[in-house]
């Protein structure tokens, strides 16, 4: 098998300052690919140990690869380190020279020499250009591939996906292409999605299944690979069209389409308006539900009733009802709703109330009781949840159940 390995530099990693992401997604995706990654090595900026980690993996792997240090400060040594280490000339690319003055031309930026270092790369090397985001390089050094690519996140993993991986896997493969989908999933454990994948024949044979944890979902990434690129399109599919006939309601969908947008489309779908009340996931449903572009179109807007004045004053909850019946209970956010609803004059009012501790709770009414309330043309409900948890994971859990829970509601 084919192995290689990873170096990511930055001295915000070896402070403990960032977590490193970067290796982690590279090393999850290799090994979706059926590439082995077997080593990761964290260096801080200017670190005198690159070139000696570099020649190491240079003896031991197929293929490398290093990211953050190409930046335009001084602390970004990666490229002139590597060229030494390989024994490469550096030299300023002209093209790539004229598409960083175009860039900052583009966003207003004035030009200084410090950019010029972006375009000086090691003799050999191939630009890797995504287009419109920053770029990185490979090259081949005696049997082995390298790539360097840039540290920030989203920068590396445009290009990992543009380039990286593909290369790679035409380069191991012979020619073969590589076909991945990750699917979400809510309301399933992952162990009860892995007791659901291995009853089923269809995921035994040449498919790579990975599962990954992905609070407060669960996400399952399935790999294939063939020579044709249509017939592991269907493939993908019939796998995705037997993983929601097994597991119902709980498959979202795509990784790339969040509960939020589902509810969106729902609403659009329909021609449908959503007003939303809340109280102890502090605003955070409306975040979600903003972050999702046009979501002016049906989410009219919401309030954050988090003492029981505002819930009167605002909502028009019964003062009774609330000292009969709790904050936190059916009676109190079927009112929410109803009240939100008639507020804005929308099609549907979304509630929550509930307890997120780690202090309130009783007997009774322990912490992570919530209620979620939905007031709809047909009438309202209300329904009783207990979460577990921190007070963070029991208000994301009841702002993403509160969102699920109308996504079912709008399917035909």
């Amino acid at each position: 098998m084919v192995q290689g390995e990873i170096i990511a530099t930055g001295t915000e990693l070896i402070t403990g300052r960032v977590a490193d992401i970067n290796a982690r997604y590279a090393a999850r995706r290799l090994h979706e690919a059926g590439l082995q990654v077997q080593a990761i090595t964290l260096l801080g900026d200017r670190a005198p140990l690159f070139q000696e980690i570099l020649t190491l993996a240079l003896g031991r792997s197929r293929f490398i690869i290093i990211t953050g240090g190409l930046g335009p400060t001084e602390d970004d040594v990666t490229v002139a380190a590597a060229a030494q280490a390989l024994n490469l000339n550096l030299f300023e690319d002209e093209v790539l020279l004229a598409r960083i003055r175009r860039c900052l031309k583009e966003r207003g930026l004035p030009w200084e020499e410090r950019y010029g270092r972006l375009a000086v790369i090691p003799q050999g090397a191939t630009v890797l250009d995504p287009g419109g985001a920053a770029c990185g390089f490979s090259l081949k050094h005696g049997d082995a591939c390298l790539f360097f690519l840039p540290g920030v996140p989203q920068e590396m993993r445009t290009l990992f996906d543009a380039f990286v991986l593909p290369s790679l896997v035409d380069w191991t493969g012979g020619g073969e292409c590589l076909c991945q989908r990750t699917l979400r999933l809510f309301g399933i454990s992952e162990m009860q999605l892995q007791e659901v994948i291995a009853t089923k024949a269809e995921f035994q044979q040449g498919v790579t299944v990975g599962y990954y944890p992905n609070f407060p979902e669960n996400h399952l990434t399935l790999t294939v690979r063939g020579r044709d690129r249509r017939v592991l399109e269907e493939t993908m599919d019939r796998l995705t069209a037997c993983l929601a006939r097994e597991v119902g309601e709980v498959l979202l969908g795509p990784e790339e389409i969040p509960l939020e947008d589902l509810v969106g489309r729902g609403l659009k779908e329909q021609g449908l308006t959503l007003a939303v009340a809340e109280s102890c996931t502090g605003g955070l449903i409306c975040h979600r539900l903003t972050n999702i572009a046009g979501a002016s179109d049906y989410f009219l807007g919401g309030v954050v009733t988090y003492s029981n004045q505002a819930k009167m004053d605002l909502l028009r909850v019964p003062k009774e009802v609330l000292a009969q019946q709790g904050a936190v209970s059916a009676q109190t956010v079927q009112a929410m709703a109803q009240g939100v609803r008639g507020l804005f004059n929308a099609a549907i009012g979304l509630a929550v109330s509930g307890i997120a501790g780690p202090t309130g709770g009783s007997l009774e009414k322990p912490v992570g009781t919530v209620y979620i309330g939905l007031a709809t043309s047909r009438g309202v409900q209300a329904r009783h949840y207990l979460f577990h948890g921190t007070r963070e994971e029991i208000k994301s859990l009841s702002a993403q159940t509160a969102l699920d829970r109308l996504r079912r509601e709008l399917k035909p």
